[in-house]
């Protein structure tokens, strides 16, 4: 029984989900606002699971505040800004705490100091506990 309900389902997946999936891009690609909205998400939520998982791999801390010592966790996510005509700054993204959302900054390259000893897995964990988890 196991077996077949695990074929059945896997037959299921195989078929109709792709195609009911596939039917829902089409129509939400053609209308214009929840073409940017669908688009959006599902770029966030590949970077977390998909094949782009590796733009969260970079942790870095930028230094915010010089004067009063203020830093930030974050991640960058593009290095080369010269396509805005940014050649100096980098992407940093900045998760927001206890929230799935979070800031995008465009920071002068040499506020970030970059902290290849933390995995970015353990980075994203402490950013949206806010500091509570250990790492």
């Amino acid at each position: 029984m196991l077996a077949f309900i695990t074929f059945v389902g896997f037959l299921t997946k195989l078929f109709f989900f792709n195609a009911v999936m596939g039917w829902l891009e089409d129509l939400f690609g053609q209308t214009p606002i929840t073409k940017l909205m669908y688009s959006s998400i599902k770029d966030l939520f590949s970077a977390f699971i998909g094949d782009k998982k590796k733009m969260f791999s970079q942790p870095v801390m930028v230094m915010l505040f010089k004067e009063a010592g203020i830093r930030k966790l974050g991640f960058v996510t593009k290095e080369n800004l010269s396509s805005l005509g940014l050649t100096d700054l980098v992407a940093v993204y900045f998760p927001h705490s206890y929230n799935f959302s979070g800031n995008l900054y465009l920071v002068p390259r040499e506020n970030i100091t970059p902290m290849p000893q933390l995995h970015g897995a353990d980075a994203m964990k402490f950013i949206v506990s806010g500091g509570v988890t250990e790492i």
